[in-house]
């Protein structure tokens, strides 16, 4: 039989620290009962019948290897909505991030070390800024450059100045939709015109110099673009698409409670996600915080090991890297016996799982407000975040994460490593090299900036 797996591919992330143990060894058994993790794809999809709709196909394949559009072209020449759907909703959350990336790095360089030298217009992408985090005080330097003479942009600061007098409701798709190089209608299967997007040369003030910008409100209109397609490719899993894109919304965007719905392993499959408990867990973690935990100890193996690893509010990190060895050993185990034989692509398959329990404790740890155990949860899932495990939409996070936090220096490596696989990514790349620059200049001599 053709394998589908390709595991040698030197794909690596370059994160710039260590986890906290090089390699963790398992302990003698998982927290996760065996019943659920038999319900993981992992399991399910070792035996071959089971795993036979993914295996050899080009769209997974391309998949595999981090070509998420060949991988489109080929579910598309293939006539599978349910992979178009899954591709379109990875973009929409990348473009979330890429997004919340812009708009981190925008308020450190222009809000936190504001120049008296900078563009009067840096109060239009400030304002946008702001629109994208949430920040009403951000948002409220909308309407301040009325006056520009760089070509389009007064227009656009009226157009979000109207939208934030008008109560600021999101989606802000009207604005966005209305701009300069905005997507056409969505369409199923196809990736829009992504590589000119609106683009901004800003006089400093009182230099001869010039500040290159982009609009963030393109890479909102490229992640509801996305939703818009994936939702049109396969209408019979809207919830899915709603549901697959929660955990990577934007802080001002709204969450309803998610129906309860079946989740093809079309979405499971080389996902983060063990089974359809865990993807739902992830979504009631940002809407409901950490009640969320109980509510899929039955079946989220995730929801299981932070709940086993919690005590007085406070996630073990150790406890979390034991059990996602532990978790990974176990799905390796029940696959090989699942399949009645140990195979090549058991552990590449499992690593997914020992890196999905790390991001499940990390964001755990972020709604209990334990922002020290959270960085380091999310460090150790950044550094095992290599290989067929490699997440774009993960990466990116962190490099808007590390943007927030003023560590340019990862954020720049992150963002370097996806600048071919994301059009249109260079809109917030641009104001983090920016931020790169001014921390660089304003670091102490003999000092490394990190």
């Amino acid at each position: 039989m053709k394998r589908l797996i390709l595991f040698a591919l030197g794909v690596t992330a370059c994160t710039g620290a260590t986890s906290d143990v090089a390699t963790t060894p398992a302990k003698a058994g998982s927290a996760v009962s065996a019943d659920l993790i038999a319900q993981t794809w992992q399991v399910r999809l070792a035996v071959d019948a089971a795993r036979a709709p993914f295996e050899g196909r080009a769209g997974w394949v391309a998949f595999l290897q981090g070509r998420r559009a060949e991988s489109l072209q080929a579910f598309t020449a293939d006539a599978d909505p349910g992979a178009q759907a899954r591709v379109h909703a990875e973009y929409a959350a990348i473009y979330r991030q890429a997004a919340l990336l812009g708009a981190s790095a925008t308020a450190q360089v222009y809000g936190a070390d504001a120049q008296p030298t900078d563009p009067l217009e840096t109060s239009y992408l400030l304002g946008v800024a702001g629109a994208l985090l949430g920040d009403q005080a951000l948002t409220a330097r909308l309407g301040s450059a009325s006056a520009s003479k760089v070509a389009g942009l007064s227009g656009r600061d009226a157009a979000w100045k109207d939208w934030a007098a008008a109560g600021a409701a999101w989606p802000p798709d009207m604005v966005t939709a209305a701009a300069p190089g905005a997507p056409t209608a969505p369409t199923a299967g196809r990736l829009p015109d992504a590589g000119v997007l609106p683009h901004y040369v800003l006089p400093e003030q009182g230099e001869s110099t010039t500040v290159d910008a982009a609009d963030l409100g393109a890479l909102w209109a490229l992640s509801r673009w996305h939703e818009a397609a994936a939702i049109a490719a396969s209408p019979e899993n809207e919830q899915v698409v709603r549901l697959w894109i929660d955990p990577w919304r934007l802080p001002p965007e709204l969450r309803a409670p998610a129906a309860v719905v079946a989740i093809p392993d079309t979405f499971l499959f080389m996902s983060a996600m063990t089974t359809a408990g865990d993807a739902a867990f992830f979504s009631d973690l940002e809407r409901d915080g950490v009640s969320a935990v109980a509510a899929h100890a039955s079946d989220s193996p995730y929801a299981v090991i932070v709940a086993r690893c919690t005590e007085a509010e406070r996630l073990s990190v150790d406890c979390v890297l034991d059990e996602a060895a532990a978790l990974g050993t176990a799905i390796e185990d029940a696959m090989a016996k699942a399949a009645g034989k140990e195979d090549g692509f058991h552990r590449p398959f499992a690593d997914f799982a020992r890196v999905g329990v790390l991001r499940a404790a990390d964001r755990t740890a972020w709604k209990l407000e334990d922002r020290e155990g959270s960085g380091r949860l999310r460090i150790n899932a950044l550094d095992r975040t290599t290989g067929t495990a490699r997440d774009p939409v993960f990466l990116l996070s962190v490099a808007a994460w590390d943007a927030g936090n003023r560590n340019s220096v990862r954020a720049e490596e992150l963002v370097h490593g996806l600048l071919t696989e994301v059009p249109g990514l260079e809109a917030a790349r641009l104001p983090l090299d920016a931020l790169h620059i001014r921390l660089s200049r304003n670091a102490a001599p003999g000092r490394p900036m990190h």
